[in-house]
């Protein structure tokens, strides 16, 4: 029975001690002047404002930033079979170099066909390095796209 009681008390404190605790802040509210709560009220409304526009400009450069993800992916692939197609380029080139050597009579004939192999092996290369450089530039601008377009688009929209 004592623990029952002993309950009860401290039910009836605590109540007690609520209601205290309420009537405190009644008061101090009536105690605020109407323009800070004002002030605080536009305080909090600019704040949520400002967490809206905020979250809604990092999804939007998140979207960007993978979509750039995604071009740079596509192009390392692009990249690698045109890698690809120079190495098979060079392999021929270099596999009619070896069948022209066994074909030849004379030193003069070797001189010819090496200054050939090397002749068409320059142009060969001048022009694989501008595709490589083109196929670069090509990559870089369609991966820089969505991040320019990303990050400029969403400053735009909450300012």
């Amino acid at each position: 029975m004592s623990d029952s009681n002993t309950a009860q008390a401290k039910a009836q404190r605590m109540s007690r001690a609520a209601s205290e605790a309420s009537t405190g802040a009644e008061t101090l509210r009536t105690e605020i002047p109407s323009s800070v709560v004002d002030l605080f009220e536009k305080s909090i409304a600019r704040t949520k404002d400002m967490h809206e526009k905020m979250s809604a400009v990092l999804e939007h450069s998140t979207e960007a930033f993978g979509e750039a993800v995604s071009c740079a992916n596509r192009g390392s692939g692009e990249y690698r079979a045109k890698l690809l197609e120079i190495a098979r380029a060079n392999t021929n080139a270099a596999f009619d170099l070896a069948r022209g050597m066994f074909e030849i009579k004379s030193l003069p004939e070797l001189f010819e066909l090496t200054l050939n192999h090397q002749r068409k092996q320059l142009e060969l290369a001048t022009t694989q390095l501008k595709d490589l450089s083109a196929l670069t530039q090509k990559v870089v601008n369609e991966t820089a796209e969505p991040i320019r377009s990303g990050m400029t688009e969403p400053f735009k929209v909450a300012s």
